[in-house]
């Protein structure tokens, strides 16, 4: 014997039909990632146990996960292309401090993208590996990545550019 009547069953269908639609409209301009992990390898031990640094890939040991043409433009740490905190990037990165300790930078910014994710840009930098550590203003949506330049003059000698992005 059912739980629900006839007329609970249609009510319930139609509830569930409404959600999927209001979830499709809310999602579809954001591009769905999901990295995949096995259960066998996250039940593992060796996926539990830790692994020393130096075992650990680096993205030049490793094949891209997918590689999409992106519209690449500059930016620099300027109030007037950034936020009140211009050397501070989304998660809390001082992008200003870090080139001043390394000398170079390697922070793009990108709104379809997960924070800390490694991408490549070779047509531009050859084998030099970026990290997603900030995000763009909404209206520059999917498709369209920020290297960060220690001055607004690089940035914008950098200008616009179409290119193919490796994804690691």
């Amino acid at each position: 014997m059912s739980l629900l009547n006839k007329s609970q069953k249609i009510w319930v269908k139609r509830t569930v039909a409404i959600l999927a639609i209001i979830s499709f409209i809310v999602s579809a301009g954001r591009p769905q990632m999901a990295e995949a992990v096995s259960l066998a390898d996250l039940f593992s031990l060796d996926f539990v146990n830790a692994v020393e640094p130096s075992e650990l890939p680096t993205s030049s040991d490793r094949e891209p996960v997918r590689m999409v043409w992106v519209v690449v433009t500059a930016y620099s740490s300027t109030s007037d292309q950034t936020d009140n905190t211009p050397c501070i990037a989304a998660k809390g990165f001082d992008l200003c401090k870090a080139h001043a300790e390394f000398g170079e930078g390697n922070t793009i910014a990108a709104n379809f993208l997960p924070i800390n994710k490694q991408i490549k840009l070779p047509e531009l930098f050859g084998d030099k590996t970026f990290v997603v550590r900030d995000r763009m203003n909404e209206r520059y949506g999917n498709g369209r990545i920020d290297v960060w330049m220690p001055t607004r003059e690089m940035a914008k000698e950098f200008g616009v550019k179409r290119v193919k992005m490796e994804i690691y």
